[in-house]
């Protein structure tokens, strides 16, 4: 008899170990890790064991995911509700201190307005054809996480550049008409590399960033 046989045998006949159940407890398997031979009812405590564990590894992922969830819905609502109470640039200004003290907890940040702005304190920077000060952070139109040119850093940063190991650029885009329009830009610095891992991606980054760029087109003059 072929071993596709008995498989046929066996399929067809599901109360064959019910009637032989000496059998069932004599048959031996050899063990999934050391290779000693185990009984088949251990054999098949070990793999529940192993479904179970999977199991478990996915729910705990599941609540994980959840509370990263639930987290991002808090910080996009306390970002929305602060935006709506700005009625001025510097007013957005100490908003996004506040996000980035509290939701990001990172070490460094620069806001810098695109453009001539006197009389606020938001630091502004004009962009050139020949820009050199920016020509990489300004060049995003999507949020970038990784690391820019000792030169941008510098200037983004000043002294505190030497300190930065990973940055997140949020540009802040008008896209009124489909044309993209360039207002300005949030950079974030950490001290540790692993803050903004260019392999992490960026998807709330840019939720934040699309949201930054609603308030701020509100306020500009």
């Amino acid at each position: 008899m072929s071993e596709e046989e008995v498989i046929q045998y066996l399929s067809n006949t599901p109360e064959f170990f019910v009637r032989n159940a000496d059998l069932l407890e004599s048959l031996t398997l050899p063990h999934p890790v050391n290779g000693k031979v185990i009984s088949l009812l251990e054999y098949q405590v070990n793999l529940l064991r192993k479904t179970t564990a999977s199991y478990r590894a996915q729910f705990e992922r599941l609540v994980e995911v959840a509370r990263e969830n639930e987290s991002t819905m808090q910080k996009s609502r306390r970002l929305v509700l602060a935006g709506l109470t700005c009625s001025s640039l510097d007013d957005l200004a100490v908003v996004i201190d506040d996000m980035v003290r509290e939701d990001f907890e990172v070490t460094h940040h620069t806001l810098i307005l695109y453009g001539e702005f006197p009389d606020n304190a938001i630091r502004s920077h004009k962009l050139v054809e020949d820009e050199l000060s920016l020509s990489h952070t300004s060049s995003f139109n999507e949020c970038f996480c990784g690391m820019l040119p000792d030169n941008e850093m510098r200037f983004l940063f000043a002294d505190n550049a030497a300190s930065i190991r990973s940055v997140a650029v949020l540009p802040l885009l008008s896209r009124e008409g489909g044309a993209v329009k360039k207002c300005g830009v949030l950079v974030l610095g950490a001290d540790s590399k692993s803050a903004f891992d260019k392999e992490k991606g960026a998807l709330f980054l840019q939720y934040l960033a699309d949201l930054l760029s609603a308030i701020l087109l509100r306020l500009l003059p």
